[in-house]
């Protein structure tokens, strides 16, 4: 008893610090967009951000409402506590906490990490249940955790950390048929971010796991008209706000292409100036890693990513700024069962060498 619990207690801690240090290297380089008057953290509080970034009210709503149960003389020597210790803005350069908001700055980045943390767990979890390893379902999870902030290179938001929790419970949730628990979360998984509307189509063939073609239909349709709902309701409230037009995008993607510069760019990543964006040595190992493991996915999973390549793939190359691999994120869990699975065979494959050379 005494033994598993410390094994359990070991991944606990190794799972939160690989979350810690994905959460840190996503918040060293972007804090809560603090310098973005349009967006940033201020913007988000007094609802005066732009379209679309005021529709991710998920996290600020709770944000607020805790702050808002803290009864104000606590609220006020609680602030001027955290101003004095400086746990935030003193370790790291880009966090300009507003004096009016420091309760709900540092609410937002406990929730953040936390929902980061969570979100860890969840992806273990479907790549232990998908690879049927659990040392290559925990690696594959931890291995998420550590390049997180490789995505998030020309943007990064609080919402990017929420969107993968949801993606990952989503699809976790299709796996195991509990459609109910899916349609639940929906409508806050919206509105956290919209794109999970579109990524609700990607879970078909996870649905049809357990469901005939007709009702996995069904439920794929009820929950994107649950989404609908709670985008339409959040987009009618901040309806006043400025902003939310898309822009095109083509063009730019395709001169990016052509581009040779562009496969060898990099950027701050841990503070550190490494590849970033299409850097051609990424797009190798992951053309490898789709080499290697595509075969070993199944039907299901293989339409998975067929679907999500290609909704994702459209959203992409229309708007979205050419290298910003942020918006390529229905692609996330494709990345990471390809990776559980390519662990898991290279872990049998080693064993068994292992194996031969004992005997």
């Amino acid at each position: 008893m005494a033994a598993r619990l410390i094994r359990k207690l070991t991944l606990i801690f190794l799972m939160m610090a690989v979350a810690a240090a994905g959460f840190c290297g996503f918040f060293l380089k972007w804090s809560f967009r603090d310098d973005a008057p349009q967006f940033g953290f201020t913007a988000i509080m007094e609802n005066t951000s732009v379209k679309p970034f005021i529709y991710r009210q998920l996290i600020p709503q709770t944000v607020k409402a805790v702050s808002a149960a803290v009864p104000e003389p606590a609220k006020e020597k609680l602030s001027a506590s955290l101003k004095e210790r400086r746990h935030i803005d003193s370790r790291f350069a880009r966090a300009e906490i507003p004096p009016r908001y420091v309760v709900e700055y540092y609410l937002m980045f406990a929730l953040s990490f936390l929902i980061f943390f969570a979100a860890i767990w969840i992806l273990r979890a479907l790549l232990t249940e998908v690879a049927q390893d659990s040392v290559a379902g925990t690696i594959g999870a931890m291995l998420f955790a550590l390049i997180f902030p490789f995505f998030e290179v020309l943007g990064g938001y609080y919402y990017d950390l929420g969107e993968v929790f949801f993606f990952f419970t989503a699809a976790l949730l299709a796996v195991r048929g509990k459609i109910f628990a899916l349609l639940l979360i929906t409508p806050l998984a919206t509105l956290n971010k919209e794109s999970f509307l579109f990524f609700l189509a990607t879970l078909f063939p996870l649905i049809r796991l357990h469901f005939d073609a007709k009702k996995s239909a069904a439920v794929i349709l009820g929950a994107m008209f649950l989404a609908g709902l709670s985008y339409l309701g959040v987009r009618e409230i901040f309806s006043a706000n400025v902003g939310g037009a898309a822009d095109w995008r083509l063009t730019e993607h395709f001169e990016n292409i052509l581009n040779l510069g562009s496969y060898f760019q990099t950027d701050a990543i841990y503070g550190l100036p490494l590849g970033a964006r299409f850097f051609l040595p990424y797009v190798l190992c992951v053309a490898w890693l789709v080499k290697s493991s595509w075969r070993n996915l199944s039907a299901a999973w293989k339409f998975h990513a067929k679907l999500a390549l290609a909704i994702n793939g459209v959203l992409y190359f229309l708007f979205v700024v050419p290298g910003e691999l942020r918006d390529l994120s229905m692609l996330y869990v494709t990345l990471m069962i390809l990776a559980a699975s390519y662990l898991r065979e290279s872990f049998r494959r080693h064993y068994k060498n292992f194996e031969e050379q004992q005997s």
